[in-house]
Protein backbone atom coordinates (compact mmCIF):
# COMPACT_ATOMS: atom_id res chain seq x y z
CA UNK A 1 0.00 0.00 0.00
CA UNK A 2 1.13 3.65 -1.05
CA UNK A 3 1.65 5.96 1.86
CA UNK A 4 0.94 9.37 0.37
CA UNK A 5 3.00 12.05 1.18
CA UNK A 6 1.17 14.78 -0.48
CA UNK A 7 -1.89 14.75 -2.82
CA UNK A 8 -3.62 17.62 -4.18
CA UNK A 9 -6.68 17.91 -6.66
CA UNK A 10 -6.19 20.83 -8.96
CA UNK A 11 -9.59 22.41 -10.26
CA UNK A 12 -10.67 24.99 -12.95
CA UNK A 13 -12.04 28.34 -11.45
CA UNK A 14 -15.66 28.74 -11.12
CA UNK A 15 -15.48 31.35 -14.57
CA UNK A 16 -14.71 28.17 -16.55
CA UNK A 17 -17.03 26.06 -15.15
CA UNK A 18 -20.17 28.82 -15.07
CA UNK A 19 -19.35 29.86 -18.80
CA UNK A 20 -18.91 25.81 -19.60
CA UNK A 21 -22.37 24.69 -17.65
CA UNK A 22 -23.96 28.20 -19.49
CA UNK A 23 -23.11 26.63 -23.33
CA UNK A 24 -24.67 23.23 -21.95
CA UNK A 25 -27.73 24.59 -20.55
CA UNK A 26 -28.28 26.42 -23.74
CA UNK A 27 -27.76 23.86 -26.54
CA UNK A 28 -29.04 21.09 -24.03
CA UNK A 29 -32.13 23.65 -23.97
CA UNK A 30 -32.12 24.12 -27.43
CA UNK A 31 -32.43 20.84 -28.22
CA UNK A 32 -34.87 20.15 -25.79
CA UNK A 33 -37.12 22.74 -26.60
CA UNK A 34 -37.21 22.22 -30.32
CA UNK A 35 -37.77 18.20 -29.98
CA UNK A 36 -40.72 18.88 -27.08
CA UNK A 37 -42.26 21.83 -29.73
CA UNK A 38 -41.84 19.21 -32.57
CA UNK A 39 -43.52 17.01 -30.57
CA UNK A 40 -46.64 18.99 -29.18
CA UNK A 41 -47.23 21.23 -32.10
CA UNK A 42 -45.90 22.57 -35.10
CA UNK A 43 -41.93 21.98 -35.85
CA UNK A 44 -39.49 24.79 -35.90
CA UNK A 45 -37.47 22.67 -37.83
CA UNK A 46 -38.02 20.08 -40.56
CA UNK A 47 -36.78 17.16 -43.05
CA UNK A 48 -33.06 17.61 -43.56
CA UNK A 49 -32.56 20.67 -41.37
CA UNK A 50 -33.82 18.96 -38.48
CA UNK A 51 -31.40 16.65 -38.25
CA UNK A 52 -28.74 18.86 -38.82
CA UNK A 53 -29.78 20.69 -36.24
CA UNK A 54 -30.22 17.99 -34.10
CA UNK A 55 -26.81 16.67 -34.80
CA UNK A 56 -25.13 20.13 -34.41
CA UNK A 57 -26.81 20.21 -30.39
CA UNK A 58 -26.42 17.23 -29.67
CA UNK A 59 -22.79 17.39 -30.73
CA UNK A 60 -22.19 20.79 -28.82
CA UNK A 61 -23.34 19.37 -26.00
CA UNK A 62 -21.62 15.65 -25.93
CA UNK A 63 -18.43 17.94 -26.64
CA UNK A 64 -19.43 19.91 -23.77
CA UNK A 65 -19.31 17.70 -21.29
CA UNK A 66 -16.79 16.01 -22.35
CA UNK A 67 -14.43 18.82 -21.51
CA UNK A 68 -16.15 18.88 -18.18
CA UNK A 69 -15.29 15.85 -17.57
CA UNK A 70 -12.07 15.44 -18.48
CA UNK A 71 -10.42 19.30 -18.84
CA UNK A 72 -11.35 20.85 -15.61
CA UNK A 73 -10.07 18.56 -13.11
CA UNK A 74 -6.92 16.83 -12.26
CA UNK A 75 -5.34 14.92 -9.08
CA UNK A 76 -1.74 14.97 -8.53
CA UNK A 77 -0.18 12.25 -6.01
CA UNK A 78 3.10 11.76 -4.14
CA UNK A 79 3.85 8.85 -2.65
CA UNK A 80 7.53 7.64 -1.56
CA UNK A 81 7.48 5.51 -4.48
CA UNK A 82 6.40 7.88 -7.18
CA UNK A 83 3.99 10.85 -8.46
CA UNK A 84 0.69 9.95 -9.99
CA UNK A 85 -1.14 12.19 -12.14
CA UNK A 86 -5.02 11.83 -12.94
CA UNK A 87 -6.24 13.84 -15.90
CA UNK A 88 -9.49 12.95 -16.86
CA UNK A 89 -9.26 9.81 -19.15
CA UNK A 90 -5.31 9.86 -19.29
CA UNK A 91 -2.80 8.76 -15.86
CA UNK A 92 0.86 8.77 -15.97
CA UNK A 93 2.69 7.50 -12.80
CA UNK A 94 6.44 8.80 -13.04
CA UNK A 95 9.04 6.87 -10.55
CA UNK A 96 10.98 8.05 -8.45
CA UNK A 97 14.47 7.07 -9.76
CA UNK A 98 12.87 8.77 -13.36
CA UNK A 99 12.64 12.29 -11.51
CA UNK A 100 15.59 14.02 -11.89
CA UNK A 101 15.08 17.90 -11.06
CA UNK A 102 12.02 19.91 -10.46
CA UNK A 103 11.42 23.87 -9.76
CA UNK A 104 8.55 25.92 -9.76
CA UNK A 105 7.56 27.15 -13.10
CA UNK A 106 7.11 30.54 -13.62
CA UNK A 107 3.30 31.72 -13.92
CA UNK A 108 1.97 32.18 -17.78
CA UNK A 109 -0.63 31.24 -19.85
CA UNK A 110 -0.54 27.56 -21.38
CA UNK A 111 0.20 29.50 -25.01
CA UNK A 112 2.65 31.93 -23.96
CA UNK A 113 4.72 28.45 -22.52
CA UNK A 114 4.37 26.62 -25.46
CA UNK A 115 5.10 29.31 -28.19
CA UNK A 116 8.22 31.09 -26.01
CA UNK A 117 11.69 30.05 -27.61
CA UNK A 118 13.44 31.46 -24.71
CA UNK A 119 13.38 28.86 -22.26
CA UNK A 120 13.44 25.28 -21.79
CA UNK A 121 11.13 22.75 -24.38
CA UNK A 122 8.44 21.28 -22.82
CA UNK A 123 7.48 18.16 -23.98
CA UNK A 124 4.25 16.90 -21.94
CA UNK A 125 1.76 19.74 -20.56
CA UNK A 126 -0.55 18.29 -18.04
CA UNK A 127 -2.57 21.65 -17.71
CA UNK A 128 -6.00 22.51 -16.41
CA UNK A 129 -7.85 25.56 -17.80
CA UNK A 130 -7.77 28.52 -16.13
CA UNK A 131 -4.45 27.43 -14.05
CA UNK A 132 -1.33 29.35 -14.91
CA UNK A 133 0.82 27.86 -11.79
CA UNK A 134 2.74 25.12 -11.77
CA UNK A 135 6.01 23.29 -11.89
CA UNK A 136 8.50 21.94 -14.39
CA UNK A 137 9.85 18.67 -13.90
CA UNK A 138 12.99 16.86 -15.74
CA UNK A 139 12.11 13.19 -16.07
CA UNK A 140 14.85 10.65 -17.59
CA UNK A 141 13.44 8.97 -20.36
CA UNK A 142 15.61 5.47 -19.16
CA UNK A 143 13.12 3.29 -17.80
CA UNK A 144 15.91 2.02 -15.05
CA UNK A 145 16.16 5.64 -13.91
CA UNK A 146 19.50 6.22 -15.12
CA UNK A 147 20.56 9.99 -15.24
CA UNK A 148 22.34 9.20 -18.28
CA UNK A 149 19.38 8.90 -20.34
CA UNK A 150 17.90 11.81 -21.93
CA UNK A 151 15.94 14.09 -20.13
CA UNK A 152 12.39 15.75 -20.95
CA UNK A 153 10.66 18.21 -19.50
CA UNK A 154 6.80 18.49 -18.26
CA UNK A 155 4.60 21.05 -16.88
CA UNK A 156 2.79 20.09 -14.44
CA UNK A 157 -0.88 22.37 -13.16
CA UNK A 158 -0.77 23.51 -9.25
CA UNK A 159 -2.42 25.30 -7.13
CA UNK A 160 0.31 25.06 -4.80
CA UNK A 161 3.67 24.98 -6.94
CA UNK A 162 5.46 25.70 -4.09
CA UNK A 163 4.44 22.82 -1.79
CA UNK A 164 4.38 20.10 -4.44
CA UNK A 165 8.02 21.33 -5.64
CA UNK A 166 8.80 20.93 -2.49
CA UNK A 167 7.80 17.28 -1.83
CA UNK A 168 9.04 16.15 -5.18
CA UNK A 169 12.74 17.62 -3.67
CA UNK A 170 12.12 14.76 -0.87
CA UNK A 171 11.15 12.38 -3.71
CA UNK A 172 14.09 13.10 -5.13
CA UNK A 173 16.28 12.95 -2.63
CA UNK A 174 15.09 9.73 -1.31
CA UNK A 175 15.88 8.52 -4.29
CA UNK A 176 20.08 9.41 -4.82
CA UNK A 177 19.75 7.70 -1.18
CA UNK A 178 18.44 4.39 -1.65
CA UNK A 179 18.22 2.01 -4.36
CA UNK A 180 15.07 1.78 -5.96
Amino acid sequence: MKSDIYFEQVRASGRVFSFLGLLLGVTGGSVTGVAVKGLIGDPLVTGGNAVVFYIAFSASSLITFFVMLNYLMMSLQVSKDALEIKFGMKSETIGRGRIVGVRVAETKSRMSRAMSQGGRRLSKMWTVLGVGSGIELDISSSRDGARSGKTRTWFVSSREPGKLCEKLELLIATSSDSPQ
